[in-house]
């Protein structure tokens, strides 16, 4: 290379001068006046990289500057050239310190309108060598910082999993979508989207298994959607689309059914082929103007909606869900005081012998019997003591009423031992306390442990397996009974009943309803009673409602049956009533589910 003085004679090439590499970038040039003199260095790059304006760098001063002999373009950040060599930047010579003040300051507030150009001494082509290595390595320096930034940045708004934008730059997006429709009116819609079941999935495949369902779930969510828009995960099992433009609100439906369509199969998950589902809500700009922030909590609602309403379905915001989130929560602020207001009271469903027809135990059952409400049914407010885990201490207190009752009924029996079911929901299994809350009931009542049922769902087994089993193990060590509740509606598989010490089978309501209506039901009811009897399994039929139904049992040798054909549940005093005469009191005139 060589470098051309303003006489146009050429000079020599400097020694141990620049070396320009494609890291340095080609566009900077090195101009010499005069041995030992640098004549300016301009290096646009470099200038964008410092924040320097194109405005700045353009205007002819500037570019002027770069051919007066003696001069430095003023666009080295001094703090960081210190960083990257140390001392030896003071062969630079001290003038380079006032500029590269007033540079560090441009730099740092981003206002280059002061910008100065210093006058460098220095003494000798080596000197000039020096400055080129050390201009190379902050060169160098700065692009590592930038590819720093870029990287810790991308960390900062992206899932690490998925790769997806996060919720924090999911909001930056709404903010953008939220500028755009004022400004020019052009509308948008928010999908969000809960996984069904993730928690199983985790608990049965392990987190690699579950995190591969993630991935498999992001990868369809991206391609139902237009490079345009926006996928993001919210959080572990929470995702959301943003989609603007015209008709946004139809393609966002398209969209939410395409990506519930690809999921209607089983997916393969490793070596196991597993079903899953979304629960997902929907909401628009037109719906919900405000923001669209108020967007994503409007689609949050609506997904609410789909998960209460069935899950693996899309729900479309209404302001009816704003009104019933309104009552969900008066409901569960309410709900936290009733334990201790004493408004919960436990109400008892006989359970039948089919062929005697008489009474053998009880399945307690809680209600709210609220002061302005009167009684609230346990489907409205059973979900929210789940959510809250209120559902704990809610059930604490229902062991110790229940075994309490059971152990007061023991002498108003004729057939004595009167057993006493309760019902344990997931959360409550879950929880560290329950085999103690179990035998502290037990201990304060007086009842025997062989008397007490406990049911389970079969959801349980879908829960983490090894401590699901050695919770089991330790109730059966305490005596107590384990009903499998609901059975044939959840997980079911025949290796429970080998694995777990079950006692009873309960045959779901929807089974029995079908038994007199279909020769499938029939056979259904049939065969669970079948497999009760080879495994030494007690059966007991939910929901028998007719006389009807009755009789199928009978034929089927189903030993014990609950439901309204024998009784709604009682009060204490009216099961206490069933309990001396033998005959069940009129029916209430509004009937509270079971």
């Amino acid at each position: 290379m060589s470098v051309h003085s303003d006489s146009g004679r050429p000079q020599p090439r400097l020694r141990g001068g620049f070396r320009l590499t494609s890291r340095v970038f080609w566009d900077m040039a090195i101009y010499m006046v005069g041995l030992g003199l640098v004549v300016g260095l301009i290096f646009p790059p470099f200038a964008v990289l410092l924040g320097v304006p194109e405005a700045i760098t353009e205007r002819p001063v500037f570019q002027s500057a770069c051919l007066l002999a003696g001069f430095l373009v003023g666009a080295m950040n001094y703090a960081l050239c210190r960083g990257v060599v140390g001392g030896r930047m003071e062969v630079l010579g001290g003038h380079l310190r006032s500029a590269t003040s007033v540079i560090t300051s441009a730099t740092r507030s981003g206002d280059w309108s002061e910008a100065v150009f210093e006058r460098i001494a220095v003494d000798s082509d080596d000197q000039i060598g020096e400055a080129g290595r050390a201009f190379n390595s902050l060169l160098g320096a700065v692009e590592g910082r930038k590819d720093l930034e870029n990287r810790l940045r991308f960390q900062a708004f992206h899932d690490t999993l998925t790769g997806l934008p996060n919720r924090a730059l999911f909001i930056e997006r709404l903010a953008e979508a939220d500028a755009l429709r004022q400004r020019a009116g052009t509308p948008s819609a928010v999908l969000f989207l809960d996984v069904d079941n993730l928690k199983a999935v985790n608990d049965n495949l392990g987190h690699e298994g579950g995190d591969a369902l993630i991935r498999l779930l992001a990868d369809r969510m991206v391609a139902s959607v237009r490079d345009t828009d926006t996928v993001a995960r919210l959080s572990g099992d929470e995702f959301a689309i943003l989609i603007t433009g015209p008709g946004s609100a139809h393609q966002a439906e398209r969209v939410a059914h395409r990506v519930l369509d690809s999921l209607r199969a089983p997916v393969q998950i490793g070596d196991q082929r597993i079903r899953t589902g979304l629960s997902v809500g929907l909401a628009t700009s037109d719906t919900c103007a405000t923001s669209g922030i108020g967007m994503l909590r409007a689609a949050d609602l609506a997904m609410y909606a789909a998960k209460t309403g069935g899950k693996g379905r899309l729900e479309v915001f209404q302001p009816s869900h704003h009104t019933a989130q309104v009552q969900r929560d008066a409901v569960r602020a309410e709900l936290s005081g009733a334990l201790d207001a004493g408004q919960l009271e436990l109400h008892y469903q006989p359970i039948v012998d089919v062929s005697s027809q008489q009474t053998v135990g009880f399945e307690a059952l809680l209600r709210w019997r609220h002061p302005e409400r009167g009684l609230v049914s346990p489907l409205e407010f059973i979900p929210l003591a789940e959510e809250t885990g209120l559902i704990v201490p809610i059930g604490r207190w229902v062991l110790q009423e229940a075994t309490r009752q059971a152990a007061a009924w023991q002498n108003r029996s004729p057939l004595g031992r009167l057993r006493m079911s309760v019902n344990v929901s997931v959360r409550q299994f879950q929880h560290p306390d329950l085999v103690g809350d179990v035998a502290d009931a037990l201990h304060r009542s007086g009842l025997a442990a062989s008397l007490l049922t406990l049911e389970i769902t079969e959801s349980l087994f879908a829960q983490d397996i090894e401590e699901t089993t050695r919770k089991i193990a330790l109730l059966k060590d305490l005596g107590v009974r384990l009903a499998l509740d609901d059975f044939g509606t959840g997980y079911s598989s025949l290796s429970y009943l080998r694995r777990f010490p079950i006692d009873s089978l309960k045959i779901d309501k929807s089974f029995i309803d079908g038994v007199t209506t279909s020769s499938e039901g029939h056979a259904v009811v049939a065969a669970i009673t079948q497999l009760g009897h080879d495994l030494n399994l007690e059966v007991v039929a939910e929901g028998l409602e007719t006389g009807d139904q009755l009789e199928a049992l009978r034929s089927l040798a189903c030993p014990l049956g609950q439901g309204y054909h024998f009784s709604r549940p009682l009060s204490a005093g009216d099961a206490v009533k069933l309990l001396l005469t033998g005959r069940k009191p009129a029916a209430p005139a509004m009937l509270v589910p079971a």
